[in-house]
């Protein structure tokens, strides 16, 4: 095999040197948020991006009423990108989950995240029965006045118990376990109308406190009516859980449009308690519950 000219290995460098000079500004131009627009007289602008949170497979997210994907086990994240600058509506649905939905700003050269939640359309009371029923007690403890008591119905009950010491207006009045709430964030509560504070580094702030560059350090929750005690929903710092006259609900933070809530039980007289960081339950009179959401 004869090697190539001298005049022919030239010809492919100049090539592939011409090739490399041509398509460089276009990957950084693709890489800035530019698309050329050959239908309107290559017409060039510039486009942003949408990245949408699941948390869970089998979720399809819609892009105005359009389904863009599905999530999967592995994909759990959508990332919509070359979407020209303006607002969005993004929907997240599943069969049997109660549906979430943001309008949201798309700004060139800027992926603009959201985090879904979804949770079950009628959520699963537990109850926890005070006393131990069983066969073998029936059978064997005849001359028992009554069943023994549940210790798991004991130590729930514990939570409802009212505080030692009063706490202040700027706390929280639901949880046993104030270690598990977000370190960087506080709730004021003024009179039932509650305020999220973001506290901590200004480049830590989570992204639905900024639209585009611009950031704000304070959220205002938006309720029907009076909030009569709230709590950090389990796992998630962006989400708390909302006692209203009304029943229990679950709130989102995000405030970049009318902020989501949730329903998890409708009704007057409810109340909730958050044990460990994980475990919801509810009390009404004297019947206890664990949720399942």
């Amino acid at each position: 095999m004869k090697p190539l000219s001298k005049n022919k290995r030239r010809g492919y460098l100049f090539f592939f040197f011409l090739v490399f000079i041509i398509a460089t500004p276009s990957f950084i131009f693709q890489a800035k948020g530019y698309r050329l627009n050959w239908g309107d007289v290559l017409n060039i602008s510039q486009t942003g991006g949408l990245y949408i949170n699941t948390d869970q497979s089998g979720i399809e997210i819609f892009l105005n009423n359009k389904l863009f994907k599905k999530t999967s086990i592995v994909q759990k994240g959508i990332f919509i990108q070359d979407l020209k600058p303006g607002v969005y509506e993004v929907r997240a649905s599943k069969e049997g989950l109660q549906s979430w939905t943001k309008n949201l700003k798309v700004f060139p050269e800027i992926v603009t995240e959201a985090r879904s939640f979804l949770i079950q359309e009628d959520p699963e009371l537990v109850s926890i029965p005070e006393f131990l029923v069983s066969e073998t007690i029936a059978t064997t403890s005849v001359s028992r006045k009554s069943p023994p008591k549940n210790p798991e119905y004991e130590a729930v009950a514990l939570l409802f118990a009212p505080p030692v010491t009063p706490k202040t207006p700027a706390t929280k009045q639901s949880t046993t376990t104030p270690e598990e709430d977000p370190e960087d964030m506080q709730v004021k509560n003024d009179d039932g109308k509650l305020t999220v504070l973001w506290v901590g580094e200004p480049d830590e702030i989570p992204s639905y406190f900024c639209e585009n560059v611009e950031c704000k350090s304070a959220i205002v929750v938006s309720a029907p009516s009076k909030i009569l005690s709230f709590d950090f929903f389990p796992g998630r710092g962006d989400l708390l859980i909302l006692r209203l006259e009304s029943g229990i609900f679950v709130s989102e933070i995000d405030d970049r449009s009318p902020q989501n809530r949730e329903t998890v039980v409708s009704g007057t007289g409810y109340e909730f308690r958050v044990k460990g960081g994980k475990n919801i339950y509810l009390k009404k009179d004297n019947l206890l519950y664990e949720v399942s959401l």
